[in-house]
């Protein structure tokens, strides 16, 4: 046997090629679609566009995410281990928005990071709050609008032009998904376990992994839902305005079933700030339903935008942000003193 010792670790790809790698997809797709543009007409079409909508369907989803993503996570921490500041972690929100540009998983985890320093929680029992969090607020919750959103798109007959996407919502999303949450629900609750998740999943209901779960009432659950659903459908709404702005005229219950798959791959990692995916995005799921020079205005003045609201939040946020990080170093530096 050998020697672990004697084995040699992989190589780890130095950063800047970790940073310029996007930089150089985002450039290659952009140059992929944007080859032959007229720029004379990609200028008109600038101009035509309503660019006052456009800017107020960019901002005002992103400060509502803000202020509701903060407060589900205060209010999480709250209710299922101690005392968490609201607006503490609302500056450092608006700080991190600036690292994601760089890298989202940095911005996550600087985010996990401040929560286990600021509550002083263990990881176990934060990941727990993050499952809840995540899987009852966004799982469930969209779950729940787009059961609605799909039977009404079946209802008017747009169900044929989103053929794939119905497909998904029904298959692997909705079907499955109320199937879960039935389950989920009565082994929390009534202690029944329907489809085995106490036996598969959960295992340890005592573990303090699943303290959120375990200490969270029925009220928890939907007032979850009612903080993490409405950011998100605000901003599918903001983007179908923003269609609109740009005269892109996707009817509006398509939009709503859409749109996930085309913010799935906008945020892909494997581009810089959404630069070249959102023209694929668009182009791919509603090039069918405006101009292609439309199409191209919109899609760099969507993640422009984005860059633009982002770091105006961070660079606001930036002083305030730094004093609650330097009082939770003081602290620390108390405790080990003593």
């Amino acid at each position: 046997m050998d020697d672990p010792t004697l084995i040699k670790r992989q190589p780890r790809l130095p950063g800047w090629v970790k940073k310029t790698v996007p930089v150089i997809v985002s450039a290659l797709i952009l140059y992929y679609y944007f080859r032959d543009m007229e720029w004379v007409k990609f200028m008109e079409a600038c101009y035509r566009a309503d660019l006052w909508l456009a800017v107020f369907a960019i901002v005002i989803p992103q400060l509502i995410f803000w202020f509701l993503g903060s407060l589900v996570v205060e209010r999480c921490m709250n209710w299922f281990h101690g005392p968490f500041p609201f607006w503490g972690y609302f500056w450092v929100r608006g700080v991190v928005y600036i690292l994601m540009f760089v890298n989202t998983a940095l911005g996550g985890g600087g985010l996990l990071l401040y929560q286990q320093r600021r509550g002083r929680i263990s990881w176990r029992k934060l990941m727990g709050i993050l499952l809840f969090r995540s899987g009852v607020g966004m799982g469930w919750g969209m779950m729940f609008v787009l059961i609605p959103i799909t039977f009404a798109m079946q209802y008017y007959g747009f169900h044929e032009k989103a053929r794939i996407n119905m497909y998904i919502w029904w298959g692997i999303l909705i079907f499955p998904g109320l199937l879960f949450f039935i389950s989920t629900w009565n082994h929390w609750f009534h202690d029944r376990d329907i489809l085995g998740i106490g036996k598969i999943i959960v295992r340890d209901r005592e573990s303090e992994f699943w303290t959120a779960f375990r200490e969270a009432r029925p009220k928890h659950w939907f007032l979850t839902m009612a903080m993490v659903m409405p950011p998100i459908v605000i901003m599918f709404v903001g983007l179908y305005f923003l269609n609109r702005a740009f005269n892109i005229n996707v009817p509006f219950l398509e939009c709503m079933v859409v749109l996930p798959i085309a913010l799935l791959l906008i945020d892909l990692p494997i581009a810089f700030a959404g630069f070249g995916t959102t023209t694929l995005a668009w182009i791919t799921l509603f090039g069918h339903y405006g101009d292609p020079i439309d199409i191209a205005a919109l899609t760099l003045f969507l993640p422009s935008a984005r860059i633009v609201c982002r770091s105006i939040i961070g660079i606001i946020s930036l002083v305030p942000a730094l004093k609650d990080i330097s009082s939770i170093t003081r602290v620390e530096e108390n405790v080990s003193s003593i």
